[in-house]
């Protein structure tokens, strides 16, 4: 995880992409589980994060109030989606995302 911060950092990603990779295919948990977990590890990070951008005023209200309710509509929605869908189908649409994000970092390289 550290590995995937510093990734993130210099590449000007989100981590949460190599978070779950490596929750699924270097610790051998199931899909869900490890999207999951990536989630909360993010959502604890933010939290952390919000309280010193909001200290230093650089938090606007008024674009930061739809983007939280925005965030807790998509979570609430993607949580019901996720329940019925298999870990393979999650692997079938994670993958694709995947390689968007590989090739996007590839091309930032160039």
């Amino acid at each position: 995880m550290w590995v995937a911060g510093i990734v993130s950092g210099l590449l000007g990603i989100g981590s949460g992409l190599l978070k779950v990779m490596v929750l699924d295919v270097v610790m051998k948990l199931p899909m869900k589980v490890s999207t999951a977990t990536s989630n909360f590890m993010i959502g604890v990070t933010a939290a952390a994060s919000a309280g010193v951008y909001f200290a230093r005023g650089d938090i606007r209200p008024l674009l930061a109030g739809p983007t939280a309710l925005g965030v807790l509509l998509g979570a609430v929605i993607g949580t019901k989606i996720m329940e019925r869908l298999k870990n393979r189908t999650l692997r079938y649409i994670f993958f694709p995302v995947l390689s968007i994000v590989a090739v996007e970092m590839f091309l930032k390289a160039l």
